[in-house]
C-alpha cells in the first residue's frame, strides 16, 4: 500500500487521468471539457448501435426534394431530356420519393427477418416497375433504355455496398 501514496504514483496518476479526459469525452459523444474547447461543428456524436430495423429512417421533405433534384438533373444530362420531359419525370421522382419514404416508414419498426425482407422487397419491385411504366410514358424508347442501364447500374452498386455492410455488421455481431 505505502508504493500507492508515492509522491510519484500520485504524479503519475494525475496526469494519466488529465490526459485521459478528452479521450473518454470523446469516447462518450461529448465535447472535451478538460482541453477548454468549445464544441464545435466538427464533433462528432457517439454512433448509435446498430438496430434492427429493416429500412433507415425516411429522410426529411427538403432531403428528399435535393435528392430528386440531384437525380433529375444526372438524368437530364445523361439523356438529354428537353424541359417538357424534365417537368414530368420530375412529378414522377417526387411521387416515387414520397411513396419509398412511406414503405421505409412502414418496414422501419418492423423485425429484421426473411418475411419482411421478402415483403419489403417485392413492395419494392413494385414501386420501381410503377415507376418505369410512368417514365416510359416520357422518355424515348432509346432514353428509356439508358434509364433502365443507370437505374441497374446504381442498384448493383447499392447492393454490393449493402452486402459489405451487412457483412460487416455480421463480424461486428460475432465480436
Amino acid at each position: 500500500m505505502k508504493c500507492l501514496r508515492s509522491p510519484r504514483v500520485i504524479v503519475a496518476l494525475a496526469a494519466f487521468s488529465i490526459a485521459a479526459l478528452p479521450l473518454v469525452a470523446m469516447a462518450q459523444g461529448s465535447a472535451p471539457a478538460a482541453s477548454g474547447q468549445a464544441p464545435t461543428a466538427q464533433t462528432a456524436p457517439a454512433k448509435a448501435p446498430p438496430s434492427s430495423n429493416m429500412a433507415k429512417p425516411p429522410m426529411s421533405r427538403d432531403a428528399m426534394k435535393d435528392e430528386v433534384q440531384r437525380q433529375l438533373k444526372m438524368m437530364a444530362d445523361s439523356l438529354k431530356m428537353t424541359p417538357d420531359q424534365r417537368e414530368k419525370a420530375k412529378a414522377i421522382l417526387m411521387d416515387h420519393a414520397n411513396q419509398l419514404k412511406q414503405m421505409r416508414t412502414k418496414y422501419a419498426g418492423m423485425e429484421k427477418n426473411d418475411a419482411n425482407k421478402a415483403a419489403m422487397k417485392k413492395d419494392m419491385e413494385s414501386l420501381r416497375d410503377a415507376t418505369d411504366a410512368k417514365m416510359a410514358q416520357v422518355l424515348s424508347a432509346d432514353q428509356m433504355t439508358q434509364y433502365k442501364a443507370m437505374r441497374d447500374a446504381h442498384m448493383a452498386k447499392m447492393k454490393e455496398h449493402m452486402a459489405g455492410r451487412e457483412h460487416k455488421e455480421g463480424v461486428d455481431d460475432h465480436k
